[in-house]
């Protein structure tokens, strides 16, 4: 037993990284305490999820990363089977807000959202394929191989339908790739190829005849580029700015105000969480809050820096990705710079779910950070030592 403790250097753990997660989970508890009124039953809820979090996140980094990424085929095979419940299976999937993107255990009375842990789920198996091809990165089919790995589960989170997140996902794996090492050979010409695709594709998805996105979903493109046509869509996001705005430099906090009029923002609890921070704290306190959410990201890529192995590297990459793109999307939209998507903010909205798998993902980051370089006898991957690592 003191041998496992040995491979640990706890003078390293990331106390700051859980330290910053406190406070902004603390203050989207308090902005939501505000924005529901005398209904506590969110808070309470949210309160609770940040202890249980809190020690899932510690009890997580004490496990092996690499015994952990053993358990990637598991863990692939259930989230393919959770997200085909949540598209097909009618007596468990769960249908909000007009979409199904959630499970219902049954005679429990929790609901589950399994997207939240596609995201996590899908960077340990990038990982893990990329470490075992390590040695073969210059070969076009490892490429090949990443698209597949991910493309079911992107699909089906796509289905559901939940454009915001299979474009995080996308992002995050996009990254992971350029990470990864892979030839300039393969990505340049992916690269030239997927600009003009993507250009393309912006424009079908305006066009009338289009059959990639729903109705709901092209009206939420259109209203961002032609706000004064779709005003009935973009009502949320103006109301959203105009809160934003009447925070002023240092909020409603410090005056004394106690009424927000985020509170009228529908789904102001989760997606539009930042309206109410920023009407509640200003300016400055807006700033703060993104600062922590980036420096929870920062941290995570200098953990990945200064990770002792390819492995680690990668998923850490992967998460702190997650993470910091996740937040610009969801600012994006309560801003109105981008299309109203329905993503939460990491750590500060509301939704078990989020901030469950946020702490798994947080968890696995602290243990590559206090993670010391493998001896002879620490758990590892099977082909980690396999002298034909690389090869498939």
């Amino acid at each position: 037993m003191l041998k496992y403790w040995k491979r640990y250097d706890f003078k390293k753990y990331g106390w700051t990284i859980l330290l910053c997660i406190i406070i902004l989970c603390t203050l989207g508890i308090y902005v939501l305490s505000r924005v529901q009124g005398e209904d506590f039953d969110m808070v309470s809820r949210q309160t609770r999820g940040l202890v249980a979090g809190l020690f899932l996140a510690v009890f997580v980094s004490l496990f092996d990363y690499h015994f952990i990424c053993l358990f990637t085929p598991l863990m692939y095979l259930l989230n393919l089977a959770l997200l085909f419940i949540v598209k097909y299976v009618d007596s468990l999937n769960v249908k909000q807000g007009g979409v199904y993107r959630w499970i219902q255990i049954p005679h429990t009375g929790i609901v589950f959202q399994p997207s939240e842990l596609t995201k996590i789920f899908l960077v340990l198996c990038l990982a893990v394929l990329f470490d075992r091809c390590m040695n073969r990165m210059k070969q076009i089919y490892v490429f090949l191989l990443a698209i597949v790995l991910v493309g079911g589960g992107i699909l089906l989170v796509f289905l559901q339908p939940d454009l915001s997140t299979t474009v995080v996902i996308c992002v995050t794996m996009v990254v992971m790739v350029f990470a990864s090492g892979l030839t300039y050979k393969i990505l340049i010409p992916v690269v030239l190829v997927a600009i003009p695709v993507a250009a393309g594709l912006f424009w079908y998805v305006q066009q009338d005849f289009q059959v990639l996105l729903t109705e709901d979903q092209q009206t939420r493109v259109m209203s961002i580029l032609h706000p004064d046509v779709y005003t009935d869509t973009i009502y949320q996001q103006e109301n959203s700015v105009r809160a934003i705005a009447s925070g002023g430099l240092t909020g409603k906090f410090f005056s004394g105000e106690s009424t927000l009029g985020a509170k009228n923002i529908p789904v102001i609890e989760s997606d539009f969480i930042f309206s109410g921070m920023a009407e509640a704290f200003g300016f400055l306190g807006s700033c703060a809050i993104i600062l922590m959410i980036v420096y929870i990201a920062f941290r995570c890529f200098v953990i990945a820096m200064n990770a002792t192995d390819y492995l680690g590297r990668l998923i850490a990459i992967g998460v702190g990705t997650t993470f910091i793109f996740q937040a610009f999307v969801n600012i994006g939209v309560v801003t109105m710079l981008l299309p109203n998507t329905g993503i939460p903010l990491p750590f500060v909205s509301y939704g078990l779910s989020s901030l469950m798998c946020n702490m798994i993902g947080v968890g696995i980051v602290l243990n590559i950070g206090i993670y010391k370089k493998k001896t002879r006898n620490q758990i590892d991957l099977d082909f980690l030592s396999d002298p034909r690592k690389g090869e498939l």
